[in-house]
């Protein structure tokens, strides 16, 4: 009898389990590494320092969905989605996450890495202002300040919604802040607005004091986070891909589920984590995870119509150094292998 998803997360949060491990990477042939108790050993490479978007595999690995699926998961922190691309394709790690960005731009490179899972299906990115300040539209943006760091894909999100909306990069004033500093600078009036990752609000007491547009709602449909494999990987290693995606859309319907019950599982594997503050940094973030297009999909599918035009948008931005065709850096047989039921949550 399987254990009870409590007793599971105090057994995870007890025993401090994040896989440090030695990397269990596929050899050359294909062949997959098995621990003593015969699980195969997979890797997954995030894209960034423990945050929300490891939520979903802390929680499958906290409820022991891997193991149902003969996985022992080895998990990594990351230092950037390109880091992650990199290492993937150079096979020192089996999965990674990132933006789907990073996939379009691995394929000018030659890199042939392809998406089996989207995790979120929107930007989380949006611009801000303060209640009161006369800016409530993306037309009454024309001749004011954003504040940006123009090193981020949020800055590219911005200038690509702009042009949707028909203001050119001209008719604003961007300024370049480093990470974080963009809040400050709004509240103590240096600037007029500020680009941020919405999930970063919930940090702030001043939220109810903004005013939010986020891109995804004027017109910016593309797609974010991913989960991908190189395509010489999913082609022998199909059944566990499968298997490792499964799992993977397990944890997430339930952390959207129990977002607080997922925070305290990730709590338990991470250090220096704060449950409650990372709980509410998803809850912000679950509106894209969760859309119109995953209502009536399901979770996990990747939404063609929003990969064409991110990859349009990014070679017209010059941020493509030449055209590439989005199609190939994803796959919707894996997940469509899993059943519906399966990978829905209703809001």
């Amino acid at each position: 009898m399987l254990k009870s998803r409590t007793s599971r997360l105090l057994s995870v949060a007890a025993l401090g389990v994040v896989a440090t491990l030695a990397l269990g990477a596929c050899s050359n042939d294909g062949a997959v590494s098995q621990d003593d108790e015969g699980l195969d050993i997979v890797t997954l490479r995030h894209s960034w320092v423990p945050d929300q978007l490891v939520l979903p595999y802390a929680a499958a690995n906290a409820y022991g969905f891997y193991e149902e699926e003969g996985i022992q998961l080895v998990d990594q922190p990351g230092n950037g989605g390109a880091t992650a691309v990199q290492l993937v394709a150079n096979g020192d790690v089996m999965f990674g996450t990132g933006e789907s960005a990073h996939l379009l731009s691995a394929q000018t490179k030659g890199i042939d890495v392809v998406s089996v899972m989207q995790q979120y299906q929107e930007q989380p990115m949006a611009v801000i202002t303060l209640k009161g300040s006369g800016i409530e539209t993306w037309d009454d943006l024309v001749g004011k300040s954003i504040g940006v760091t123009v090193a981020s894909s949020g800055y590219v999100g911005i200038l690509a919604t702009l042009g949707l909306n028909g203001i050119a990069e001209s008719d604003v004033e961007f300024v370049n802040l480093s990470p974080g500093a963009q809040y400050a600078a709004l509240l103590e009036g240096e600037i007029d607005a500020a680009g941020t990752f919405i999930g970063n609000l919930a940090q702030f007491d001043f939220i109810d004091e903004l005013h939010i547009m986020p891109l995804a709602e004027a017109g910016y449909q593309a797609p974010s986070t991913a989960l991908f494999v190189t395509r010489d990987f999913l082609e022998k290693n199909e059944d566990l891909v499968e298997r490792f995606v499964r799992a993977s859309l397990k944890g997430l319907v339930a952390t959207l589920e129990d977002p607080m019950a997922a925070a305290e599982a990730m709590a338990g594997m991470y250090a220096n984590i704060n449950a409650e503050s990372l709980k509410n940094t998803f809850e912000l973030d679950s509106q894209f995870v969760v859309t119109k297009f995953t209502d009536e999909n399901g979770l996990g599918l990747h939404n063609a119509e929003a990969w064409a035009q991110q990859a349009e948008l990014l070679f017209e931005l010059d941020q493509l150094d030449k055209e590439v065709d989005p199609t190939l850096n994803y796959t919707n047989a894996i997940v469509e292998k899993i059943a519906k039921a399966d990978r829905t949550f209703t809001r």
